[in-house]
């Protein structure tokens, strides 16, 4: 693993090399009695390589310098990228300041001395830094890398000049965008020692970083946007819109193309897995567009998962499923178990264990944390039954699309707070927020409509009394209508347009948003859907109970995982595989936007 960065330690030895290894030699960024060695004795002679290397870097086209008098430095990657770092940033994340394996920090943000400056800012390639050692070799250049005089920070794989491509820590997860980038780091050198508590050496004044891992951290404006547009929700984000992409062969010039899946047309356009693939303790092609199809399109289907015929173990395979999904256990269980049964029956204490109609909503929005994902299993579903399909709408693309149709509508949303409420016999809940939430990096301004949106909390069967401002009462209801019409497909637009007061035209083209992106599709038996509960609205058609023997001819097994266990499993698997980095995972809905570089942490 690669730490965020690297400690130089000053070695005392009379071979030190006459000629700089490169443009931007460490020994001038130092300013420290370095000893330069090529090779494993006191050869002081540059290699071939070397040399080849240091022709190279005179024109590599990265450059750092100071700004504000050493308060920032400015780091140019290329023409396009230009990014600033403050000095209190760059200090917070030396790696002297984490301990591990743990990967805590050591110090708080507070600790920062304020009148510490950079006082010299340089990058220089990997090969340099290696060869900054003394004769004993690969001990001494992991003195080098960290500093002896305490505990070690992190370990480091030392088998390659690039710290081995497949080490998969922090600054690791080469995606092949910047293959040059990765092999770079940033010197910097501080007015004042990093090790306040104890007496500093020279090693105390020198922080190193990786120019992929800065990259990937640049908060610029620049920066930020170009990361928004890579993890905001949008209509071609949704599954059908990927689907219908592909089967015109439009496909691949999409920033997220779909996932591939042969019984996508069988499922409506979703993709599909194995339930055996999931079962297996192999991490297999399958397992993997399982965990892809969750956090990059939303949902999936399981196959091949026919239920146990022993009535005891009906839920053994949802919860197997459940607990692949978030690393272990189960989530959300206080009210109707770890595992529930959804079937028509008599005085049900929930909507969605009768047969009428379900509209389009997200389960337990009165958490202050909703469930993550949601898992569906088909045990029964009648031949003679009628009606009783299920239907997905993916919730953040139709609020970046409401944006875009009605601002104003937008905007209510947004600022007014609604009301969830689980109120019933041993049950009293209840949750204030507003329908739509939005990102704050803390230089927006909190009435700009145009931020990046994290999460929808929508769930019309357990929505309680609102309490806002009395001039926003009738704008709200408004709001609503306008936004219930592109979330639910059988909503009628001209009813709505009557009734609300929005234009005709606009109510229909909210209407037709909704019936182009609704999935309507009817489990089969031994068939499992899983889905985003923070992204996806769910619901299900009604439909006609058949007289059975057991009463029962529609029957599903349900579940929750936590969204944070479950991204956490996702991560960890995408690093194990050997992805990390190489995929851009959309917002999930629970309120934060997607760190890029978090997912290369180890």
């Amino acid at each position: 693993p690669r730490p965020t960065s690297y400690h130089v330690l000053p070695l005392e030895n009379p071979y030190r090399s006459t000629k700089p290894i490169a443009s931007q030699s460490i020994n001038r960024i130092t300013n420290s009695s370095q000893t330069i060695i090529y090779g494993n004795g006191n050869d002081t002679t540059m290699p071939e390589s070397m040399k080849k290397l240091d022709e190279a870097q005179e024109h590599f086209p990265y450059s750092a310098k100071k700004n504000l008098g050493g308060r920032s430095i400015i780091v140019s990657f290329d023409e396009k990228q230009t990014s600033e770092y403050h000095a209190p940033w760059l200090w917070y994340n030396d790696s002297r300041n984490t301990m591990m394996p743990s990967g805590q920090k050591k110090l708080t943000a507070g600790s920062w001395i304020n009148g510490t400056v950079i006082e010299e800012a340089s990058i220089c390639h990997f090969s340099e830094i290696r060869n900054v050692i003394t004769s004993n070799g690969k001990e001494d250049f992991e003195k080098v890398m960290f500093n002896s005089k305490r505990e070690r920070t992190q370990p480091i794989n030392t088998t390659s000049p690039n710290f081995a491509e497949d080490g998969g820590g922090m600054n690791a997860g080469r995606d092949g965008s910047h293959p040059d980038l990765f092999d770079f780091l940033l010197v910097i050198r501080w007015n004042r020692s990093m090790n306040h508590n104890k007496t500093s050496g020279k090693e105390d004044f020198i922080s190193i970083y990786n120019m992929l891992w800065l990259k990937r951290w640049s908060y610029d404006s620049s920066s930020m946007n170009e990361l928004r547009l890579k993890r905001e929700v949008s209509e071609k984000d949704t599954f059908l819109y990927k689907y219908r992409q592909m089967k015109t062969g439009r496909n691949e010039g999409e920033e997220r193309p779909a996932l591939i899946s042969a019984d996508r047309e069988i499922h409506g356009g979703l993709v599909s897995v194995d339930y055996r693939c999931i079962e297996s303790d192999d991490i297999g092609d399958e397992l993997l567009t399982f965990f892809d199809s969750l956090f990059l399109e939303g949902a999936v289907i399981v196959t091949n998962a026919l239920p146990s015929s022993n009535p005891e173990n009906l839920d053994d395979i949802v919860c197997k499923v459940g607990k692949e999904l978030s690393g272990g256990s189960l989530s959300h269980g206080s009210l109707y178990g770890d595992t529930f049964h959804v079937r028509a029956k008599k005085n049900a204490n929930n909507v969605a264990f009768t047969s009428v109609n379900l509209c389009p909503h997200q389960d337990m929005a009165y958490y202050e944390s909703k469930p993550g994902f949601q898992l569906l299993h088909c045990i029964k579903h009648a031949v003679g039954t009628t009606g009783g399909e299920s239907i997905l709408i993916d919730c953040m693309a139709a609020a970046h699309r409401f944006r875009q149709l009605a601002p104003d509508l937008f905007e209510i949303l947004v600022k007014c707070p609604a009301t969830f409420v689980k109120s019933r016999e041993g049950a009293c809940m209840a949750y204030s927020k507003p329908h739509i939430a939005l990102y704050n990096d803390g230089r927006c301004d909190l009435n700009d409509m145009d931020r990046e949106i994290v999460s929808v909390h929508w769930s019309p069967p357990f929505e309680g009394s609102v309490q806002m401002h009395p001039d926003r009462i009738e704008d709200y209801f408004k709001a609503y209508a306008a936004f219930e019409l592109m979330l639910d497909s059988t909503k009628c637009p001209i009813e709505c347009s009557k009734a609300s007061g929005i234009s005709l035209d606009l109510a229909m083209s909210m209407s037709e948003y909704a019936k182009k992106y609704t999935w309507v599709y009817r489990l089969k038996l031994g068939e499992m859907l899983v889905f985003n509960n923070t992204r996806m609205l769910h619901g299900r058609r009604s439909f006609e109970v058949a007289p059975e023997e057991n009463g029962f001819n529609r029957h599903l097994i349900g579940a929750y995982t936590n969204i944070d266990d479950s991204l956490n499993n996702y991560r960890v698997l995408l690093r194990e595989v050997g992805c990390a980095g190489r995929r851009v995972i959309p917002n999930v809905g629970n309120g934060s936007t997607m760190l890029e570089g978090i997912a290369n942490i180890s």
